[in-house]
């Protein structure tokens, strides 16, 4: 009968389990801005990004799992998850300009004539006289 406890063994697959969570427990998601697209196709620019994130992971199946969007279109940039380390050394690339934990903001309100002090029952009110906004456009620059 063997008289070694199972303990070890167990404990060490338990580890090997939970590690990888952990490890991964420390990314966020960042936003890697790299300018002006090089390249006219998307295919060609959205390549240049797994490039940079493999240069930092040291593995192209690691670099596709972290990608979460490519901004491929109007200039070059994605979105990746990483660690704080891994943000730093990509900011250290040529042609990378900044990386950046993404944020999330909060509406301040829904109801943007009561933000603006208009009064939206009032039969003489600037949004009566505008129509309510029918067949207006707004533009709205987030950049």
């Amino acid at each position: 009968m063997d008289s070694r406890s199972p303990f070890p063994s167990t404990l060490l697959f338990v580890l090997l389990l939970v590690l990888p969570v952990f490890a991964n427990a420390s990314s966020r998601l960042y936003i890697v801005y790299m300018g002006e697209k090089k390249h006219d196709d998307p295919s060609v620019v959205t390549a240049s990004h797994h490039d940079a994130l493999t240069s930092v992971f040291g593995s192209k199946d690691e670099a596709m799992k972290s990608i979460v969007y490519s901004y491929k279109h109007g200039f070059s940039g994605f979105a990746a998850m990483l660690t704080e380390s891994q943000a730093d050394e990509l900011a250290k690339l040529p042609g990378v300009i900044t990386v950046k934990p993404n944020t999330y903001h909060e509406t301040h309100t829904t109801r943007s004539w009561d933000f603006l002090g208009l009064n939206y029952n009032e039969q003489s009110s600037l949004l009566k006289k505008a129509g309510y906004g029918e067949d207006v456009i707004v533009g709205v620059d987030t950049g």
